[in-house]
């Protein structure tokens, strides 16, 4: 089959403790949901964004792909974690075809890894040609880029996931770019000013800081929320998945409302911590505030935890539902149900929006 921009895409979202998968179908303004599900999986079978149980990984994927009775095997996933760097740089002017000879001889000297073990892509950012205070005597002037390079073992990884499963992949994102998309669907980013992307995941917490529109920042912080399951599994001897539920409210025989919401509350100051770091950073280094964060991932599920993030940072927080523009299709969805689990649905519904038009 020849892929065009028209070929139908399943998107994968393989997170720490679940799989989703998702599928829209239209173009901006007119998205319409064809599927949406989830699958759980067991504790540790997904670390820090690495596959460790491929075997479970891949029935589970499976499972779901048959349960959601997908009509298409061409598959966009994502990945995110500490295999991965985004930075943007400067260079100078010069065409596409250019710099895809310069970027790879150029990105060495900026990212961790070595060059050989990644695989190495770039965005030309939008907005004037800048000139360096040092080379204004030259006059050379300077483009952005978004530089990003991921290891080969985990893109590696997860095709093989997806492969195994009976799909075949035809495009990797960044978990970072998917939420994006997803919150380009019904906001203008671009008018926005800088805005913070928050994704409470359970092993990481990723950040995207955008400046009108464009990614500034970007960080994956190594501390999530399986940090406050651990700690709700040791303080009332639960299982996993008990544990889970009471970040959402289900209170277990014997416990005090106000013990819990204190223990949730103490997992979350390591990541406030790091988070008030990276916004002192961007704003130092980009002489910006940031202005309006967006809330996603399961940690966003906990109630109350806009209010607390907006009081302890400073900014408006807006748990974000990136099905609020999207037409439920003609399949029989339980709207109550995706409307509370609509932030973790994020990055799989901004994959969904991918469409395979670059060849």
């Amino acid at each position: 089959m020849f892929l065009s921009a028209k070929t139908p895409l399943l998107a994968v979202d393989i997170g720490s403790n679940s799989i989703k998968v998702g599928r829209l179908m239209g173009t901006p303004g007119k998205y319409e949901l064809l599927n949406f599900g989830v699958m759980p999986l067991e504790s540790e079978s997904v670390i820090e964004g690495v596959v460790q149980d491929e075997d479970h990984v891949v029935d589970a994927l499976a499972r779901l792909v048959k349960a959601e009775d997908m009509d298409t095997p061409y598959a966009v996933a994502s990945v995110a974690g500490e295999a991965v760097m985004i930075k943007k740089i400067k260079v100078p002017m010069m065409n596409q075809e250019e710099l895809e000879e310069f970027i790879p001889q150029e990105a060495e000297q900026y990212i961790p890894f070595d060059i050989d073990d990644v695989r190495i892509d770039f965005q030309i950012l939008e907005g004037t040609p800048t000139l360096e205070e040092h080379e204004l005597e030259e006059e050379e002037e300077k483009q952005e880029i978004l530089l990003v390079a991921v290891q080969n073992e985990i893109i590696d990884s997860r095709s093989n996931v997806l492969t195994a499963a009976g799909l075949k992949p035809v495009i990797i994102d960044l978990d970072v770019f998917a939420m994006v998309n997803a919150i380009n669907i019904s906001r203008n980013l671009q008018d926005m000013g800088s805005v913070a992307i928050i994704d409470l995941g359970g092993a990481f917490t990723h950040l995207n800081i955008l400046m009108d529109g464009v990614t500034s920042y970007t960080r994956d912080i190594p501390v999530g929320q399986d940090a406050c399951t651990n700690t709700l599994m040791e303080k009332y001897e639960l299982e996993y998945r008990e544990s889970e539920n009471i970040k959402v409210g289900a209170i277990p025989e014997g416990a005090e409302k106000e013990e819990i919401i204190e223990a949730i509350i103490e997992s979350f100051e390591p990541i406030l911590d790091e988070l008030h770091k990276s916004f002192e950073f961007f704003s130092t280094t980009s002489n910006s505030q940031v202005e309006q964060a967006f809330l996603c991932g399961g940690g966003a599920m906990i109630p109350g935890v806009d209010g607390f993030l907006a009081d302890r940072l400073g900014v408006p927080v807006e748990i974000f539902n990136p099905m609020e523009a999207v037409r439920l299709g003609s399949r029989k969805f339980d709207a109550q149900s995706l409307g509370q689990m609509a932030p973790m649905a994020t990055v799989a519904i901004g994959l969904a929006t991918r469409r395979f038009d670059y060849i």
